[in-house]
């Protein structure tokens, strides 16, 4: 949250992105036990308001992060869009295709940006039922 550079936003049930002033969620999954080769990734989160505009994934290299000590100034630099929702309406499950981002077991840092100046709200993993998930397919 560019406003407040210092606050730790950890243990919140919401996650949000806005494009002004800027704020940024990050997401880290980890990856295990899978058996064949992946076909698809599937990046999903619940938004619970609507946006014109939509939201974007991108990646973030560096999984050194830790959700109780992230902030604005610490966060680690994200990549180029790897995919982006449009518009849409909330609440509502929203699916991304993040495949070429995973190639196997590992540790994945993801970052939901928007261009939007309207903030944009989800459900993080506090949130219970409704924590972001990412769904991986695989193929023998």
């Amino acid at each position: 949250n560019e406003p407040s550079p210092t606050v730790n936003y950890g243990t919140s049930t919401a996650l949000r992105v806005d494009g002004s002033p800027f704020v940024r969620s990050y997401l880290r999954f980890n990856v295990q036990g899978l058996a064949g080769t992946i076909t698809k990734a599937t990046l999903r989160v619940y938004a619970t308001s609507s946006s014109s505009i939509g939201y974007d994934v991108r990646s973030v290299s560096d999984n050194s992060w830790d959700e109780r000590t992230l902030n604005y100034t610490n966060a680690p630099a994200f990549g180029p869009v790897v995919a982006s929702s449009g518009s849409f309406t909330g609440p509502i499950w929203k699916e991304l295709d993040v495949t070429v981002l995973i190639n196997g077991d590992g540790t994945y840092s993801l970052a939901l940006t928007t261009p939007h100046t309207t903030a944009i709200g989800f459900a993080s993993r506090e949130a219970g039922a409704n924590a972001p998930q990412l769904v991986i397919t695989t193929a023998p």
